[in-house]
């Protein structure tokens, strides 16, 4: 098993604290947000993604380690 950093930042900087966010794992980019995880998650599959990494935005500035 590989340990992997990513730095999120970037894509989450737009999106609002609280969120659920599905990302793409092919192409680094989000594919959906809102406030609920499964409907995120949901929206992300019929755009075609079969395994989107689900993260929710921290309320505040904090490190993460997935």
């Amino acid at each position: 098993m590989t340990t992997t950093v990513a730095d999120l930042a970037g894509l989450l900087k737009e999106i609002p604290p609280g969120a659920w966010v599905a990302i793409s794992e092919e192409k680094h980019a989000v594919v959906a947000y809102g406030a609920d995880a499964q409907a995120v998650f949901n929206e992300a599959r019929e755009k075609g993604e079969e395994m989107p990494l689900i993260v929710r935005v921290p309320d505040q500035a904090t490190a993460m380690f997935l």
